[in-house]
């Protein structure tokens, strides 16, 4: 039986170089292709929601990587085109030397048991960076061992350190070389790790450190040899996981960080659940002359193309092996099959006797209906233009009443300057709803259900292959059948796996899902009723609601801080949702000469609520209004909205 490919993940492969490398899309190096973007002087800072990619890219940079790129890149075009990227970005010199020694440090539970000690608060700060000190210590001394090709500990001491300063721990302020570095830094692990364990833990003064992160000064290139010379390479420390440390420990670290301007290279990396409320109502991409921070997806909402290219090579290169060289994309065909040719000709005489009653006598109107009656396009096609038409006879009609002008004909022209993408896009929505034509199909719609998560589209992707592997199955014993999934199912899979698996999974992942699905669905449901207006009003609809900056404003820095405040409830419902990547947000956007924070739904929602998937869609709403729904829900009025 084959292994669903979608379900691993290329991190999980460390181990296995050549399977990482094989899994590794190299489109997400282009995070690092920005304007201003310093690769190797600032301190970047890299945050996503799960699954956005952030530990693959990390590893990506390690020694063992690295070197076994260099082989496999002589025979491999994928490996070819990753090296060629990381040529440009220094990581490699003109003679194939690697030029970074990078070291990733993953930060788990255990160092937040620090903070159940009897310390105070000071205490624990020395105890937590004592142990990060040392593991850094630990982590690049191994970094060197593997790229310099140590086949023994004893290999440690060909490393020197050639000065030390005040900072460091009195014992090993008088250590020159690796070796002795390396005993110091395992005993001291080991100490302080059964220390922690220990009931008897007390609060004496029992560990030789500091409160500062000595180790980036004493790691730092001019203070290391190799053989005698100075080490060449650049220092790269990759602090994974910091989401997983305590508040405390994780506001420490990186203000220390910051502030410090270590002289190597840090890149930290971590969940957006890691962020302060204030930090997450705050802009995306931040930089600065020392900093520089990262968020995958609103790198990617930025790019649609790329991560379409993106998502299309990690999709290929886990079919590769069950399915050869086809593109994944293959599998998810756009046509519709024979089988649903009668039922899509009765949808578009149902959709044409009504245009035909309602504007068929009207002589403003013939021009546009015998134009339809005269295509040959396919017939989901034809489909889309009578849905489309009738929108726009809606429209029409109703500017017409209001202007008492009936007389003057519509012509062609008059038809392509409103029949635009926007008109037939909602068309096909309002086919899914009224007729059930589906709409979530193809891949360039489920790259755009993934909302810039890499993760999330191999999820559903992985949903897919089920279907494939079922359909090969069913291909042995029935010639006939087919690998490919059609539209229709397409959907079916996309609606399960959204109302059943992702919807689910909300409710053991999201504190405070219950109240917190309320206001999701109430904006759901409200962008639903504005969508399905007869005369589409924002086509091709609508998949959030934007609040005034100064509401925002008001929410970051009064309602988050007082617990007491009418808004307080509503402003940490809705960094929940952003930090559980349930909503996607954009700041500062310019409309009707104000300024707004809109706040979208996660795409993958979209289809929960029958919704499109583009941005630019919304509604203005006060805190009035969203506070009602976060409370009651919503309440649907039934308004049909006119263009006037």
């Amino acid at each position: 039986m084959m292994i669903n490919p979608f379900y691993s993940r290329a991190s999980e492969y460390i181990e296995l170089d050549d399977k990482f490398l094989t899994l590794f899309s190299p489109e997400i190096l282009s995070i690092f292709n920005q304007n201003s973007f310093n690769l190797w002087k600032n301190i970047n800072i890299i945050r996503s929601s799960p699954g956005g990619g952030k530990t693959t890219l990390l590893k990506l940079f390690t020694p063992q990587v690295l070197k076994k790129l260099r082989e496999t890149k002589k025979h491999q075009d994928h490996d070819r085109e990753i090296f060629s990227c990381l040529k440009n970005l220094d990581v490699y010199d003109n003679e194939e030397n690697i030029k970074v020694i990078g070291t990733l440090l993953s930060f788990n539970t255990e160092y937040v048991s620090i903070e159940f000690l009897q310390f105070t608060e000071s205490q624990k700060i020395r105890v937590f960076f004592s142990l990060v000190n040392i593991r850094i210590i630990l982590s690049v001394l191994q970094s060197i061992y593997f790229l310099k090709n140590f086949t023994t500990e004893e290999d440690y001491s060909r490393i020197g350190i050639v000065k030390n300063n005040d900072s460091l721990p009195l014992s090993i302020r008088n250590i020159s070389n690796g070796f002795d570095l390396y005993q110091w830094a395992c005993d001291q692990e080991e100490f302080i790790c059964k220390k922690i364990d220990s009931v008897y833990f007390d609060n004496q003064k029992i560990i030789d450190g500091t409160d500062t992160l000595y180790s980036l000064d004493l790691l730092a290139n001019q203070n290391l040899t190799i053989d005698g010379k100075l080490l060449n390479e650049r220092i790269l420390i990759m602090l994974d996981d910091v989401h997983n440390l305590s508040a405390f420990q994780r506001q420490h670290l990186v203000s220390t960080i910051i502030h410090k301007r270590p002289p190597i290279n840090i890149w930290i990396s971590e969940r957006l659940k890691a962020l302060t409320m204030d930090e997450l109502f705050s802009e995306g991409d931040t930089e600065g002359r020392d900093m520089n921070t990262i968020y995958i997806e609103k790198f990617w909402q930025k790019k649609h193309g790329s991560f379409e290219k993106f998502a299309k090579s990690v999709a290929n290169r886990r079919i590769a092996t069950p399915f050869e060289t086809r593109d994944f994309a293959s599998f998810l065909i756009e046509e519709f099959e024979e089988s649903e040719h009668k039922r899509i000709k009765d949808v578009i005489e149902t959709i044409k006797e009504r245009v035909l009653a309602e504007y068929g006598t009207t002589l403003r109107y013939q021009s546009w209906i015998s134009l339809k009656e005269m295509s040959e396009n396919n017939l989901y096609t034809q489909a889309i233009e009578w849905k489309a038409l009738e929108i726009l006879l809606y429209r029409d009609k109703n500017k017409t009443q209001l202007r008492l002008a009936f007389d003057t004909e519509l012509n062609e022209v008059d038809l392509g300057n409103q029949e635009g993408s926007d008109v037939k896009a909602a068309a096909q929505l309002f086919l899914n709803k009224e007729f059930k034509l589906p709409f979530y199909y193809g891949i360039k719609k489920i790259c755009r259900l993934a909302s810039f998560n890499i993760e999330q589209f191999l999820s559903i992707a992985g949903h897919f292959y089920e279907e494939i592997k079922n359909n090969k199955i069913k291909k042995v014993v029935t010639n006939g059948h087919k690998l490919e999934i059609t539209p229709e199912r397409q959907e079916q899979i996309v609606k399960y796996y959204v109302n059943k698996i992702k919807w689910n999974e909300l409710i053991n992942k999201v504190p405070n899902f219950s109240q917190i699905r309320i206001f999701m669905d109430a904006i759901g449901e409200y962008c639903a009723v504005e969508t399905y207006t007869p005369n589409a009003w924002n086509s091709p609809g609508i998949n959030g609601v934007a609040i005034l900056m100064s509401d925002r404003n008001l929410l970051k820095n009064t309602a988050l801080k007082d617990k007491n405040h009418m808004y307080h409830s509503l402003a940490k419902c809705i960094a929940d949702c952003i930090s559980y990547n349930l909503i996607n947000f954009d700041l500062n956007y310019n409309c009707k000469n104000k300024t707004w924070m809109i706040l979208y739904l996660n795409k993958v929602y979209c289809a929960k609520y029958n919704l499109p998937m583009n941005n630019g869609g919304f509604k203005e709403k006060t805190l009035k209004d969203l506070l009602s729904w976060f409370k009651n829900g919503y309440k649907a009025k039934n308004t049909n909205k006119l263009i006037l």
